[in-house]
């Protein structure tokens, strides 16, 4: 699924926009179109499915890749919102947010983490996709769907935050232009890495067409502040911002005191977040009582045994957290969503590589091609779910501890210069990447007014729509987002 590459983060310096093709985009080459019709909310739906790439160019007068979408459309109304949709890896085409939540046709995997999944998930119309309200066009970055690079093309260019806003924002435009939708509100939706693309896009939308009306930007499994978030293990504040995550997973798998529920239990653990930091900042200063009374209410909060705490300097990581909590049942808890377990292997050590989840990422990536076989795609199993990147994506310039990742900071500039662009962070209670603590710890340290955004939770992992309650919530909360920014 979306993998953030947390080992392999560099640091950011800056983040200056390349030059943008302002001449008109180029024509979309359409692979299939198709009208179609969905029942929505009792009515006949009537839309286009339609799969293109375009050519994007690394600089001005080349064109040295292509970048895909699958658009889903509603004619007649030049000012129906559209959203532009992407996962994010970094390498990853837009299957999964199309076939497991969104997008008109919806994959279905089991509900219960302990069943066994199909070999192939059931495919139905999704009577729950936003289409009767905004445009959606699921975008895949070049390489990935039916996108490609060129022999000659400038991978350090696309292989990097700047460089793949920019390529995945002339994309946006060039459908904006061949669909007649320049001056639609545009609401810009990205998963895990696809969060950085997301705050991205915004500068290079408005650095490509300033006269584009940005109105939203949704994030789910966010990522933007991942020096929070990543565990340095001696940056103290990732531990308490991790804590909330550690009790709601720890509840879920009887590992508190009952009764708990999980959605408290992460309440709970992020009111004892400053009192955690504190004594983690006094390190070796903290006097022995302290140390025991803090190690004592870690335990009830995460479950991990007090003696473990009190052995790792009051601390332990996400990593750590996978492998101690159901050690004595000789299980792993998913990274992607804890919810689910795999068998610990004989002999694993402290972090542990297979994810529990991954089979059900997979479902999603295999369902999305039936969805191309039924648009009219003649060659929908050359469509390229994941690809493989060879570890050399540039989060920015330098590779030094003083630098910076500066994605909400520039995401936070953009909407002082935008007053009708709001933002919307989406997250995974039991998400041992991009946790809930992150995302609450984003905004504590912002700058945006509370009127100019919402946080919300979901009682699933990081690809949280994968939980049929998770994934009507979000319906619900990106409809009331969506009809938020509608004139008045």
């Amino acid at each position: 699924m979306t993998r953030l590459l947390i080992a392999t983060l560099l640091a950011v310096s800056s983040w200056t926009m390349p030059a943008a093709a302002q001449a008109k985009p180029p024509a979309p080459e359409i692979k299939a179109k198709r009208d179609q019709v969905l029942m929505l909310h009792g009515h006949a739906f009537a839309y286009a499915a339609e799969v293109g790439v375009v050519r994007v160019s690394s600089k001005p007068g080349t064109s040295d890749a292509t970048a895909g979408y699958i658009s889903y459309s509603h004619a007649g109304d030049p000012d129906r919102p559209v959203m532009f949709i992407f996962n994010g890896g970094p390498g990853a085409a837009s299957a999964y947010l199309q076939m497991g939540a969104l997008g008109p046709a919806r994959a279905h995997v089991p509900q219960d983490p302990v069943a066994v999944l199909p070999t192939a998930a059931p495919v139905d119309a999704n009577p729950e996709t936003p289409l009767d309200l905004a445009d959606l066009v699921f975008l895949d970055p070049p390489g990935t769907g039916f996108s490609a690079l060129s022999a000659g093309a400038d991978r350090d260019f696309y292989q990097s935050v700047t460089g793949d806003a920019d390529a995945v924002s002339q994309l946006a435009r060039a459908w904006l232009a061949s669909h007649g939708r320049t001056a639609a509100p545009i609401y810009i939706l990205g998963e895990s890495y696809g969060t950085i693309r997301a705050a991205a896009m915004v500068d290079a939308l408005r650095a490509q067409d300033p006269a584009l009306k940005l109105r939203g930007v949704v994030l789910l499994g966010q990522a933007l502040n991942m020096i929070e978030t990543s565990q340095r293990p001696d940056n103290v504040v990732t531990y308490p911002v991790s804590l909330p995550t550690l009790a709601a997973i720890a509840c879920y798998h009887h590992k508190r005191p009952a009764p708990c529920d999980p959605m408290g239990s992460a309440r709970e653990a992020a009111a004892y977040g400053p009192t955690y930091l504190d004594a983690l900042y006094r390190g070796r200063a903290l006097n022995a009582a302290m140390r025991d009374t803090v190690a004592t209410k870690l335990e009830a909060l995460s479950g991990i045994p007090k003696p473990y705490y009190l052995a790792h300097d009051l601390r332990i990581s996400k990593e750590q957290f996978r492998v101690e909590l159901l050690l004595a049942e000789g299980r792993v808890l998913g990274r992607y969503d804890a919810r689910y377990t795999a068998p610990r292997a004989a002999g694993a050590g402290e972090v542990v590589g297979p994810d529990a989840f991954s089979a059900v990422s997979d479902v999603y990536g295999k369902a999305v091609l039936s969805q191309l076989a039924a648009i009219g795609v003649s060659d929908a199993a050359t469509y390229k779910v994941i690809v493989r990147g060879d570890g050399n994506w540039r989060y920015g310039a330098g590779d030094s501890p003083f630098n910076d990742w500066p994605f909400m900071a520039r995401l936070e500039q953009a909407m002082a210069a935008t007053p009708d662009l709001r933002l919307f962070i989406g997250t995974g209670l039991f998400d041992l990447t991009t946790t809930v603590g992150a995302a609450d710890y984003l905004f504590a340290q912002s700058s945006l007014a509370p009127a100019r955004y919402r946080n919300e939770r979901y009682p699933a992992g990081h690809v949280f729509y994968s939980d049929d309650v998770s994934w009507r919530k979000l319906i619900r909360d990106l409809r009331a987002f969506i009809a938020a920014g509608a004139p008045h």
